[in-house]
Parts: C-alpha cells; sequence; structure tokens
C-alpha cells in the first residue's frame, strides 16, 4: 500500500508506528491491526519503518488504551505515537512580513 493516505483528523484519531529494522511486521504490516477499529492507512512516504492507523474518533475515548496497549505489545514495535489534530495557523499581514 504505497498510496497516500488520506487524513481525516475530523473523523478518525492517527497513529504513527515506529517498527524495529528486524521486525517481522515489515513483511506483514497488516499484523498491526490488532482491534477491530483498527484500519492501517500505509507508510509515511517512503519510511519503510513507520506505518500510518487510524481509529474512528468517536470510539477512541472508549478504546485509546486497549489500542495502545496492544500494539506496544506487538514484537517489534518501538514506538506508538497518537497524532494531535493540525492547528490553524494565522496568517500574517502584508506589513509583518
Amino acid at each position: 500500500m504505497s498510496t497516500a493516505p488520506t487524513q481525516s483528523h475530523d473523523e478518525n484519531v492517527l497513529l504513527t508506528i515506529t517498527l524495529s529494522p528486524t521486525s517481522a511486521l515489515h513483511a506483514n504490516p497488516d499484523g498491526l491491526a490488532v482491534h477491530p477499529l483498527i484500519k492501517r492507512l500505509g507508510r509515511i512516504g517512503e519510511l519503510q519503518d513507520v506505518q500510518v492507523l487510524s481509529v474512528p474518533r468517536q470510539s477512541w475515548p472508549r478504546v485509546e488504551g486497549e489500542v495502545v496497549d496492544a500494539l506496544n505489545a506487538l514484537p517489534g514495535v518501538l514506538r506508538v505515537h497518537v497524532q494531535e489534530r493540525p492547528k490553524l495557523r494565522a496568517k500574517r499581514g502584508a506589513d509583518e512580513l
């Protein structure tokens, strides 16, 4: 799955999973779907060791601990990071440039 994932932060909580270089999950990244609500979106660009997963935002408060614990327990997972919603940036006025 090499296409760029659609990242809807309004509807989903996105997680990035960093894998060890020797992890068996490189060959079978679908193995990261350790919970029925997890959807694997793919890699981050050409990074072989970072995968993006999503969980529906409405279910996240109920399953957060269970999902994060299950992912951290997988052999070869180095890091589970829950992405924050992007913040809107204020546009500078012409006089500030």
